[in-house]
């Protein structure tokens, strides 16, 4: 693998960071828009036992075979540096322009989502079914009320282990899980002040969930992997309520503002499906 494929595949994971920083946005639609998702998967579940005892003897041949080390360690060093050097600029753009944010990405997920569908060609009944359940899925997720709970070490590292898992899932947004679990402004603010107690135990859950799920979902893509696309597919049109650009109290309403505001705010829409008929024929 050339530097430039490790530099791509290093700004892939940048991407994938970003998105989860943003409520409502998942880094597994990023990687399966960027055509990574599959291999990311493949790579995740293949950790065990035997990669700590590997990474204890510096075993890094043995380690790159088993885990495919030069995909996934640029990925990941790319997911972390997003989500340390961006965590108060998606702060910020959320605060103050959130309207033209979420614009980008409800059209890149709305036209990737109905282009993945396509590519797919559904044919039978059973191929729509799948792709309805998993919209319905989706929108029923988005009307879950936020929870009230402690930040107590078990409360952290129980929505380090739900976050991931829903971070894995094209559609389902860890930073909108952390929302419901009300833990996303704690987590954000303790990435943001270097809480390094907060994120070694939210990490310590991350890691559990992903040995976990990666596992699940890798043996449906190799086993069901139309059906898994298709119910994915639905799943983040079914989320895109989330990602709505005009809401008021948590509740959608229909376009406000200047006149130039609501032009510029179409023009990044347009954009974003440039962007994705570019990504999905990658």
């Amino acid at each position: 693998m050339s530097l430039y494929d490790r530099l791509i595949l290093f700004l892939k994971g940048m991407a994938m960071g970003i998105s989860d920083l943003i409520p409502g946005i998942s880094g597994g639609t990023i990687a399966l828009l960027l055509g990574i998702y599959k291999e990311f998967i493949s790579s995740l579940k293949s950790i065990n036992q035997l990669t700590l005892v590997l990474l204890i003897n510096l075993n890094f041949k043995k380690l790159n075979e088993q885990l495919n080390l030069k995909f996934i360690f640029p990925v990941f060093i790319g997911i972390l540096t997003s989500i340390f050097i961006f965590s108060k600029l998606i702060t910020y753009m959320i605060s103050n322009h959130k309207i033209l944010l979420l614009s980008f990405f409800y059209g890149l997920i709305l036209f990737s989502s109905i282009r993945l569908i396509r590519n797919s060609s559904p044919k039978s009944i059973y191929d729509f079914l799948y792709i309805v359940f998993g919209f319905i899925i989706g929108f029923l997720i988005m009307f879950i009320e936020p929870l009230s709970t402690s930040h107590s070490f078990f409360s952290i590292f129980f929505s380090g282990f739900i976050a991931i898992s829903a971070m894995l899932l094209p559609g389902i947004s860890g930073s909108y899980i952390l929302l419901i679990l009300g833990k996303y402004k704690f987590m954000l603010d303790s990435i943001s002040s270097l809480n390094f107690a907060n994120i070694s135990i939210f990490s310590l859950g991350a890691i559990l969930g992903i040995l976990s799920f990666s596992k699940i979902i890798h043996w449906l893509i190799i086993n069901y992997y139309r059906v898994t696309i298709f119910f994915l597919s639905g799943l983040m049109l079914g989320t895109l309520n989330k990602v709505w650009p005009w809401q008021l109290n948590q509740e959608l309403v229909f376009p406000y503002g200047d006149e130039s505001d609501l032009m510029l705010s179409f023009f990044i829409f347009v954009f974003s499906g440039f962007i994705s008929n570019y990504l999905t024929k990658k």
